[in-house]
């Protein structure tokens, strides 16, 4: 059966409109009811703005409440770990923003108390609620258009404002392009072919703020001969971009980010090598971050099986992988 529930949000990122005020009011058995930040003064200042009735004090104030059914992390990244953990503490149930935390020694301690607790965690990697991948997927191991041979991605934006005081200027802090866009390319090769390949590398020029990389290229080889690689950028034109090529086509996802901005239709362009007639596979309307607050919604009533937590740890691990690897002398 299908509970209403109260959100909690813990911090007041920029991005919260876009991942959860707008989304929710196409759910009607959800609602936004608390939020908290480091000062009083900010969550006042959003719960005036967007119209959310309870403004707590702290973060622990938040996880105290008996009102709150699950909470969303809204905070910087290198405090994902802390707050998850705490959140699990206090019998929350965690839907958190990408990526689920920096490193495999916070992913240690996310493990511990979660499998100490009773509660639900869910990395919020919006893509992975939409039926695209699994067309891929299946692609992939029909052998539709012969055997895949490699993909190839490019995530990149151009900040629109200085990113001089923001966490991704500050490489201690999960800042870099690689930690903020990496993610989505390891879920989605984690999702279409796995993950667990024989080898990896990374490179960057770490030329950007304090050293982080502001664009990074990363590669991946599996045993049976698929080659991943990735660019990723905050100095390039905006992309969201995977293009994979097999003996008898190539197939593009052109803009995977498309159905962040709302309930817009997405599409696979494939063009046939045989024949060189191109052609889409098409996806009716959905908006990602609908689907995935529906999702998880579905998983606190028993009524879907949560994503594997592990899988959250498994990219964490190879992100970490790639990251130190291009940090290694040439």
């Amino acid at each position: 059966m299908i509970t209403n529930k109260n959100i909690g949000v813990i911090g007041c990122a920029a991005i919260m409109p876009r991942v959860l005020i707008d989304p929710v009011k196409h759910i009607e058995h959800l609602r936004v009811y608390g939020v908290s930040s480091r000062t009083r003064s900010k969550a006042g200042a959003y719960a005036k703005e967007y119209g959310i009735p309870v403004v707590f004090d702290s973060y622990e104030a938040l996880l105290a409440s008996p009102d709150i059914d699950f909470v969303y992390i809204l905070l910087c990244n290198d405090l994902h770990a802390e707050w998850i953990v705490k959140a699990i503490e206090a019998d929350k149930h965690v839907l958190v923003e990408k990526p689920l935390c920096l490193n495999s020694k916070e992913a240690a301690r996310i493990k511990q108390a979660y499998d100490q607790g009773r509660v639900h965690v869910l990395e919020g990697l919006m893509v992975q609620h939409h039926p695209w991948q699994q067309a891929v997927k299946e692609l992939i191991e029909t052998r539709t258009y012969g055997t895949l041979r490699r993909i190839e991605s490019l995530i990149s934006f151009l900040p629109k404002e200085s990113f001089q005081t923001n966490y991704r200027s500050f490489p201690e802090r999960g800042g870099g392009s690689f930690f903020d866009l990496g993610c989505y390319w390891l879920q989605f090769l984690q999702s279409v072919v796995g993950l667990g390949p024989e080898a990896y590398k990374g490179r960057s020029s770490f030329d950007g703020p304090n050293g982080s990389d502001w664009t990074f290229h990363a590669e991946l080889q599996y045993a049976n001969g698929v080659h991943a690689g990735l660019t990723t950028s905050f100095e390039m034109p905006y992309k969201a971009a995977h293009t994979l090529y097999f003996d008898d086509a190539i197939v593009k996802m052109e803009d995977f980010f498309r159905a962040n901005l709302g309930a817009y239709k997405v599409f696979l362009k494939v063009t046939d090598l045989r024949t060189n007639e191109t052609s889409k596979i098409s996806f009716e309307p959905e908006n990602y971050y609908v689907n995935q607050l529906n999702f998880f919604s579905d998983v606190i009533d028993g009524l879907k099986p949560n994503v594997s937590l592990e899988s959250s740890f498994e990219r964490i691990i190879w992100q970490e992988n790639v990251y130190q690897s291009a940090r290694q002398p040439v």
